[in-house]
């Protein structure tokens, strides 16, 4: 092993239940009916992450409603984490 190679970090996961990658194509929407597209890159039982399209910035609520395009499936979410043009969202019971 060379002097400046690194081991491995180990990976704890943390979460609950087991992620599921998607392409699905949705959109956030406020509640002042703007909305922004996304990609929802994975899903869990509990909440999804999320890419945003498009070049302008996304500014999200902390509690909006996804909408899956070309579905009528809407889940009002919590925001939880931001980093660049990815979010991820709890699914609100």
């Amino acid at each position: 092993m060379p002097r400046n190679a690194r081991p491995p970090i180990a990976f704890v996961e943390r979460r609950a239940s087991a992620r599921k990658a998607t392409a699905l194509l949705a959109y956030a929407q406020h509640p002042d009916g703007s909305r922004f597209p996304c990609r929802v890159q994975n899903l869990s039982d509990g909440g999804a992450m999320l890419e945003f399209l498009g070049p302008h910035v996304v500014v999200l609520e902390t509690a909006f409603d996804l909408v899956l395009a070309n579905s009528d499936m809407r889940y009002a979410v919590k925001l939880i984490w931001r980093k660049e043009r990815t979010a991820g969202v709890l699914f609100c019971v």
